[in-house]
């Protein structure tokens, strides 16, 4: 989903703005003593803080205003310069009105117009090293995001051009598909592709053709995919939360069924970071005895590497220690009336593909492992939902997509409220979907604490 807005990337980039001011403070304050003498800094510091403390407030009052700390929105790079320079102006002239209230002068006014000089030069290089490295960013082929445009008209053709010029906003249409489509053609496309956001761009009805946007809207709830409306749009989803937001210049509504906040998010992902390095860690550590000990007893590579379906559709290869023999895909059709799980599942006990040695390391967990480098490639995450293959994904009834709407896990809900005594697809699903409507971080923390008791306390996973 895009994501317009972040308290902490505007926390993180004001704190570097006060840094960048006390560096020009201190740059100025030796520059100008080379050449003028005037009060040392450390028998007269009321004053010197006064003027930076002052000017710190004054500028961050305005740069707020301004706008000049959202820097993921997609309008903060329009008229960036000028912007700054009024900011500059107003926070300068406030400051030297306050320095001029003081009781005593000893600040020289040289010292003063320095430090507000270099302050935006410094801040001024900073923006455009945020304008620069965004654009590229968001320019870049792996950060790009795909999305379906449907709609018709004017509107939605200007939206589609408007997008096409602007490759700094990190869009691209993957899908374009008139109001004419049916819900089974559009679902058949959601399904099939990778797209992680829908464009609506239409009333939502149109009269002359008993036309209603109100059953795709739906589709995009049940199957966890974001939709962002080009109109007003009254309540027609059940569960899925709306958010305001003013794009392109246009008010939207986006509908979602996860709650995105960008700090926890954020915060997820460095959790995920830190645990790929010390997985990858004990990967390393017990790659040679695993290797020696799966070579041994089958034939076939170390590591299994099988296609699975991530977020939104995106289809990724997911890496295992090898725990079956090498014609297990093949045989997985001869047991599938053998299968313990009603749905798009497939679980056996006693599954004669399993090899000696897969027995064991599957007892522990220990064949997962190497999903650590699926999470550190961005992938997978810690904690999430479990990755279904693509014979799967096909399987799924519509609300059973909602689960893959977000990143999948290494554990999640259902692996601690049950693992193998649950039997049923729709009960995984149900626990998954329970997880995603009620995330935070701590929840994540909460089930990677019950996994290790899981692992070491109920036995062998199938």
């Amino acid at each position: 989903m895009l994501k317009n807005h972040s308290a902490f990337i505007k926390q993180l980039t004001a704190g570097l703005d006060c840094l960048l001011i006390l560096i020009a403070f201190y740059t100025s304050y030796f520059l100008i003593s080379q050449v003028h003498e005037f009060t040392p800094f450390i028998s007269y510091t009321t004053n010197y803080w006064v003027m930076l403390v002052g000017f710190s407030f004054f500028y961050l009052y305005f740069a707020e205003t301004r706008s000049l700390f959202s820097v993921l929105q997609f309008s903060w790079i329009n008229g960036l310069l000028l912007r700054t320079i009024k900011v500059f102006c107003y926070a300068g002239a406030l400051g030297a009105g306050l320095l001029y209230l003081m009781p005593a002068h000893n600040i020289n006014p040289r010292l003063y117009v320095s430090f507000v000089f270099c302050s935006f030069l410094l801040i001024s290089f900073e923006k455009v090293i945020i304008k620069v490295v965004s654009t590229i960013v968001r320019s870049s082929s792996d950060k790009i995001t795909p999305i379906m445009v449907m709609g018709r008209g004017r509107a939605a053709a200007q939206i589609c051009q408007e997008i096409d010029n602007h490759p700094e906003w990190g869009l691209r249409i993957v899908c374009k598909m008139d109001i004419s489509a049916s819900v089974k053609e559009f679902e058949d496309v959601i399904k099939g592709s990778y797209v992680e956001e829908i464009f609506f761009c239409f009333p939502r009805r149109i009269p002359s053709i008993n036309f209603s946007v109100d059953p795709y809207i739906k589709s995009c709830e049940e199957m966890g995919r974001p939709a962002r409306v080009f109109f007003n749009m009254p309540s027609v989803t059940n569960f899925a939360r709306w958010d305001y937001h003013h794009f392109m210049g246009r008010p939207t509504l986006v509908s979602h069924t996860i709650e995105l906040d960008p700090d926890q998010l954020l915060f997820k992902r460095v959790f995920d970071i830190t645990g790929a390095v010390f997985g990858i860690f004990l990967m390393l550590i017990l790659y040679l005895p695993l290797a020696v000990l799966i070579k041994v007893t089958s034939r076939g590579p170390v590591f299994f590497k099988q296609v699975r379906v991530g977020k939104s559709g995106k289809h990724f290869v997911m890496h295992k220690f090898r725990s079956m023999h090498c014609n297990a895909e093949v045989k997985r059709d001869e047991l599938e009336n053998k299968n313990e799980c009603k749905g798009a599942i497939f679980k056996m006990k006693d599954d004669p593909r399993v090899t000696f040695i897969g027995k064991i390391i599957r007892k522990f967990s220990i064949d997962e492992i190497p999903q650590f480098i699926d999470v550190l490639k961005g992938d997978m995450s810690l904690v999430g939902t479990r990755p279904p293959t693509t014979e799967e994904v096909e399987k799924y009834q519509k609300w059973h997509h909602r689960r893959i709407s977000i990143k999948p896990g290494m554990t999640g809900q259902w692996q601690v409220s049950g693992r193998n005594k649950i039997t049923g697809f729709d009960e995984i699903a149900r626990l998954d979907l329970k997880y995603i409507d009620n995330w935070n971080i701590w929840l994540d923390i909460k089930i990677i604490c019950k996994t290790f008791f899981v692992i070491f306390k109920r036995g062998s996973a199938y």
